[in-house]
């Protein structure tokens, strides 16, 4: 089983690249006029870099900006503010060794 898994977790990572070098570099390299519907099949990403999450958003990439409200810049299109919340009932011992998070590495 250990090895199905960490063959998958490989797999999505080599998908994944492929996807950022055939679809996503392109768009970044020499950027679009006006923003590229979302791929419905990436997650998306968190980020606190305005420029990075406005060029994400040009090619077509879900981007949630964590930012204080107060230090947004007009210029940005906000579609849908959020309000952080903590739950403290979310699961995190799949996460976790000896008490540290362990979440999957960054490709």
């Amino acid at each position: 089983v250990a090895f199905v898994v960490q063959l998958q977790h490989t797999l999505l990572d080599i998908h994944a690249l492929l996807d950022y070098v055939k679809i996503l570099y392109p768009l970044l390299a020499s950027p679009p006029s006006k923003p590229m519907h979302a791929n419905p099949t990436w997650m998306g990403c968190f980020m606190r870099n305005t420029e990075v999450c406005e060029s994400l958003y040009f090619a077509g990439v879900l981007v949630w900006l964590v930012y204080d409200e107060g230090f947004i810049p007009l210029t940005m299109h906000i579609i849908h503010p959020v309000q952080l919340m903590v739950h403290d009932n979310i699961v995190r011992a799949m996460y976790s060794e000896s008490g540290v998070s362990k979440p999957f590495p960054s490709i």
